[in-house]
């Protein structure tokens, strides 16, 4: 074989390890980074806001009301945000967002900190419905930038290292959330770190370029585009299955996710330290399925891996109910981030994969919805946690056999998911 085609031959052989592959373009570098200093911002609120409502109502409903209203707005707004994602210019509508985020961080760290003795409930439900109205643009853009920013052959990869950035904050945001709290700033700190963080995102972004974007949505009737993004989805039943799939944690898994100051307290008689180590070790689980699915690469048995993780994660939250003590509920929650990770890469990478990129931000838009139903799981799994016949443990048990039963029926009934590629 002559020297030229050995070199052609080793041009075209894949890279042996493909953990970092998407990290190649330039532009998914700038959203990967925005991506750190998002999850940074909401995963210090999100300890801090736990925290700030426990301290104010000592209240498992309240908890989760609070936590749980910020996914409210993206019912009631998130098609329409699709809409506007598939017919303006993508990088311009996240600048915006966050723009809105940085001024609404802000002012309620302002808030935080003119009460230093005890906030007015209403306040933090207000902040938080408003980041959940802003984060029904903010999400599925972003989202629907990674495929914008990488060739076709790294969307899988692309998706999971998205995701890293988001475990590794998920990490270490936890333990830098509590640190904080027992700062003179106090919990009003958190809020401060969040609207910076949001800053950093805005000038990270403007150097950005979207060289995969397709093409846009006709300009028709908004009701014309909306309706456009319903049909295709209802004509495409796998499609229509793996949104309905990704309900199912945000139901059930998420809802625990968002009332784990209660665990920390009421059943492994803790605090700070305990919420912060719960915390971290659910991110850490979850970075290390990201960087598995990331080095995995394009591969072939997503399908697989989508619907064993989702049964995985299910049966693992019965046992996380189960442990009443520190060490083995660190390492079952580890194991929840695990699959839990890895069905959402999978099931993300699976959609994005099926969809044309003129109907990608309404199809996105339809898919972040679940998380519309987070504050359906928190408050009834506040209600679980409050009376007396459940408490928190008998709570997430019962929550955990709802959803294997559930998952189990859409697995059994629809065994075409198993081979999707």
């Amino acid at each position: 074989m002559a020297d030229t085609e050995i070199e052609t031959a080793r041009e075209q052989r894949p890279p042996r390890f493909r953990t970092f592959s998407a990290l190649r373009n330039v532009n998914f570098r700038y959203l990967w980074v925005s991506s750190a200093f998002i999850s940074a911002g909401n995963q210090v609120q999100q300890i801090a806001m736990g925290w700030l409502v426990w301290d104010a109502t000592n209240s498992t409903i309240w908890v989760g009301t609070v936590l749980g209203i910020r996914a409210l707005p993206i019912l009631l707004v998130g098609p329409l945000a699709g809409v506007a994602i598939d017919r303006l210019d993508r990088k311009k509508l996240f600048l915006a967002a966050q723009l809105g985020l940085v001024v609404t961080a802000f002012f309620f760290g302002l808030d935080v900190y003119l009460h230093p003795e005890q906030i007015p409930v209403w306040h933090p439900l207000l902040f938080t419905f408003l980041l959940g109205l802003d984060a029904a643009l903010s999400q599925p853009v972003r989202q629907a930038m990674i495929v914008n920013t990488v060739p076709p052959e790294d969307i899988t990869n692309a998706v999971a290292l998205n995701n890293s950035a988001n475990s590794v904050m998920q990490s270490v945001a936890p333990l830098i959330s509590v640190g904080l709290i027992a700062l003179p700033w106090g919990v009003a700190g958190n809020f401060f770190i969040q609207s910076a963080a949001y800053v950093a995102v805005f000038l990270i972004i403007l150097p950005l370029k979207t060289p995969y974007r397709g093409s846009i949505a006709e300009r028709t009737t908004v009701r014309r585009n909306f309706t456009e993004g319903i049909g295709h989805i209802r004509s495409d039943t796998t499609l229509l299955l793996l949104i309905i799939l990704v309900f199912i944690p945000s139901l059930f898994i998420h809802s625990t996710q968002n009332l784990l100051i209660v665990f920390a307290t009421d059943v492994l008689g803790g605090g700070l330290r305990e919420l912060g180590l719960l915390g971290a070790s659910m991110g850490l689980g979850a970075l290390v399925a990201t960087f598995t699915v990331a080095s995995l690469g394009n591969f072939q048995w997503r399908g697989k891996l989508n619907m064993g993780s989702i049964i995985l994660v299910t049966v693992v939250l019965i046992f996380f109910g189960m442990s009443s003590h520190l060490i083995l509920s660190l390492v079952i929650i580890g194991v929840l981030g695990f699959f839990n990770t890895g069905f959402r890469l999978a099931n993300n990478a699976l959609i994005q994969s099926r969809v044309p990129d003129a109907l990608r931000g309404r199809v996105l838009s339809i898919y972040n919805m679940d998380h519309g139903f987070q504050p359906v799981g928190s408050v009834l799994l506040g209600f679980m946690f409050g009376t007396a016949l459940l408490g928190p443990q008998r709570a997430v048990v019962v929550a955990g056999l709802a959803a294997v039963a559930v998952t189990l029926f859409i697995a059994v009934r629809f065994r075409h998911l198993w081979s999707l590629k």
